[in-house]
């Protein structure tokens, strides 16, 4: 009968949604995972590539995986975009892939492991400070009070005294400050495009432009790579860094964000600091000062008070 609701159908439906949105919970915590211990394989990758040379090869290697897979998956009709619709996807790349490859890489370089998870881990009050900036969300208290708990983490991380026979990493940690900037404006982009666009065909468009804006940048120090010379740990790291963090999280990332908001999938960042600090640890024999304890809580903190403004407006 025309209008009426059929309970068994809307009971099955809702059971549908709960299970989809718990896969994409699932699939965000395989993200944050790989994404995580990327910080050590890059540490790996760099003992015989140049950042440079390094963001550049990944980059292009995850491009030609993902036009393969699309290739073989996909109708190529999909490509067939406007113009509009080419320069949007290009802008996506540009933050997404060319600069985040580069500033990610670059910081990480120059910063310890604990460092760049606790930096990483401001990307949802970015997230927010950007979102208000841009006027799609408004700025309350408990929201303002939180950015600046975890930017006062930041600097106290960045500036702290170095604990003993270590080095400050002042210069890392604000490359990788320039790099969260740049991802939160990179997940709010796609978040308005992720459920045009099935996540494979998002990301062969967003790899394979952001791969060609990055030769300009690269193309020296890839041909001025000594191949011979790079040990196996090298290849290794960046073979993780390509299959791992970028094929298979990135199509997670653009698959969660299909049914998740972008401050929910970038509040899974409390995870990252803990995973990347305990590899880097046991791994890299990285070391965490009072300093970096301390600005750490605050950090974290204070992506807790945003988020947790932001779940009770969701659900208010």
């Amino acid at each position: 009968m025309k209008g009426v609701v059929d309970p068994a159908a809307e009971i099955k439906k809702a059971s549908h949604s709960h299970r989809t949105h718990r896969l994409m919970h699932f699939a965000m915590l395989i993200v944050v995972s790989c994404w995580a211990a990327n910080m050590v394989a890059i540490k790996e990758a760099l003992f015989g590539f140049s950042p440079m040379g390094l963001a550049t090869v990944r980059a292009i290697a995850a491009a030609v995986i993902f036009g393969i897979l699309f290739v073989f998956l996909r109708d190529r009709s999909l490509l067939r975009l406007t113009r509009g619709q080419w320069l949007r996807f290009a802008l996506i790349a540009f933050f997404g892939i060319t600069m985040n490859q580069i500033l990610f890489i670059e910081g990480v370089a120059h910063t310890n492991v604990p460092h760049a998870a606790l930096i990483v881990a401001v990307e949802p009050v970015m997230v927010l400070v950007l979102s208000v900036l841009m006027r799609l969300e408004a700025l309350t208290a408990l929201k303002f009070a939180g950015m600046a708990i975890s930017f006062t983490g930041v600097v106290l991380l960045t500036y702290g005294k170095p604990i003993q026979g270590s080095q400050s990493y002042w210069l890392g940690d604000l490359i990788l400050m320039g790099e969260v900037v740049v991802f939160a404006y990179y997940t709010i982009l796609m978040k308005e495009v992720a459920d045009q666009y099935d996540v494979l065909t998002l990301n062969t468009l967003v790899f394979g432009l952001g791969a060609l804006m990055i030769i300009p940048f690269g193309a020296r120090a890839v041909w001025n790579l000594q191949w011979s010379e790079i040990p196996i740990r090298s290849f290794l790291g960046l073979a993780f860094m390509i299959v791992f963090s970028s094929v298979i999280g990135y199509l997670l990332f653009a698959y969660a964000l299909k049914g998740l908001t972008a401050s929910r999938v970038a509040a899974f960042n409390y995870i990252q600091p803990v995973i990347a600090t305990g590899l880097g640890i046991w791994l890299l024999n990285d070391r965490v000062g009072l300093w970096g304890i301390f600005g750490g809580g605050l950090i974290l903190l204070g992506v807790y008070f945003t988020e947790r403004e932001r779940g009770e407006e969701a659900t208010g």
